[in-house]
């Protein structure tokens, strides 16, 4: 009987699944990088035989850049296992500057807070206008028509 890892690792093989194969290829290349690049990398994927990192800040573009040099050498010549069937000859990044949404922050939140209200209405009006003096009113009319 086989686990899931072998289900998976046997559908992985095949060529009808080999997106899955490259999404592990740029998860493992992704940690190698240091923990604080890792966490600014908004996804990875492939064009034209070069890996693509969407990156959220401009320094992390920069740290990056300063970075690679030192990962690509051995990563051409010893891949990861899990990046033999992703062949790429180039390693860039790039930032967006489009607004990165992470749904985790908006899970089951889609119940809206509401607070009483705190004021009950009660000051005194002298406005010497009379305009004004009923505009305040009207003010007056809606903090109470809240409380009730």
């Amino acid at each position: 009987m086989k686990n899931a890892n072998q289900i998976v690792s046997s559908l992985q093989s095949k060529p009808q699944f080999s997106k899955l194969s490259k999404i592990r290829c740029i998860k493992k290349i992704q940690e190698l990088f240091p923990m604080h690049l890792q966490k600014m990398i908004v996804y990875g994927y492939f064009k034209n035989n070069t890996l693509n990192f969407v990156l959220s800040h401009p320094w992390a573009k920069q740290e990056f850049d300063i970075i690679i040099q030192s990962i690509k050498t051995p990563l051409k010549q010893m891949p990861p296992v899990e990046c033999k069937d992703a062949a790429f000859t180039d390693i860039r990044a790039y930032v967006s500057f489009k607004p990165y949404k992470d749904e985790s922050l908006h899970e089951g939140s889609s119940t809206h807070e509401t607070f009483p209200e705190r004021s009950h209405a009660e000051f005194v009006n002298s406005a010497q206008d009379e305009r004004l003096y009923d505009v305040i009113e009207d003010i007056r009319k809606i903090l109470n028509d809240r409380q009730d």
